[in-house]
């Protein structure tokens, strides 16, 4: 089931219980003060940040918005069965209950909700620049380990076929992370691999093997200043 059909889906839910709620409201209680009112539409805020919260928390990749492990999603439905028990006690209380009351009561769970969903989504779109940031530095890190050992694989010198599939090696088993510590040395790397596919292609066996032993110094490097600053 895809994310939209799944969303089409909650939103009938939605619908359904929205009839079936104003058909016990209006059966059970008679509107009689702005009480009433007040909550009913208080309610029917309730509903639409349902439906705002699902829109938010589909949008993405991630099937909920996710922040500090709580989805977005049951912050809404707590808010909603709040909101429907102070709702439901308010009606049914409304000719003895004065109306400041339930204006402050719906309004501080309204509030408390809408400050948690911007946390909530701001926290979501911070998680997913962060993923985004490291799949990049993954793909990066992977297409220069593929791009030394194409030029292995055209090698035609046992020395320096040898030596640039143990390159490889030691760039496939590196950290995928990356910090702003190590921002130098892996451009350094990516530079020294243009340089070294350049040696390679000109058949310049002593320039290459010295640009191999370039990076394998440069790759400590990386690492080293990597694990330091975890």
């Amino acid at each position: 089931m895809n994310k939209r059909k799944a969303g089409g889906m909650s939103i009938a839910v939605l619908a359904i219980l929205f009839f079936v709620y104003n058909l016990f409201v209006f059966v059970l209680c008679k509107p009689v003060t702005p009480v009433f009112w007040l909550s009913y539409a208080f309610m029917i805020v309730a509903f639409g940040c349902q439906v705002a919260s699902l829109f938010l928390s589909t949008k993405t990749l991630d099937a909920e918005t996710v922040f500090f492990g709580i989805p977005l999603i049951q912050f809404s439905i707590f808010y909603f069965f709040a909101e429907l028990f102070a709702s439901a006690v308010f009606m049914f209380f409304q000719s003895f209950v004065d109306i400041k009351i339930p204006l402050l009561v719906q309004t501080v769970l309204l509030a408390a909700f809408v400050i948690i969903a911007i946390a909530a989504v701001a926290g979501r779109d911070a998680t997913k620049a962060i993923k985004d940031d490291v799949k990049t530095k993954v793909a990066a890190l992977k297409g220069m380990g593929v791009d030394v050992e194409m030029l292995a694989s055209a090698a035609q010198d046992p020395e320096l076929r040898a030596r640039l599939k143990k390159l490889a090696e030691s760039i496939r088993y590196s950290d995928p992370m990356s910090t702003p510590a190590i921002e130098d040395v892996e451009q350094r790397i990516h530079m020294t691999i243009n340089e070294l596919r350049v040696y390679c292609e000109q058949g310049d066996k002593p320039s290459a093997l010295e640009a191999i032993s370039r990076l394998d110094l440069m790759l400590v490097e990386r690492n080293k200043k990597l694990m330091l600053s975890k």
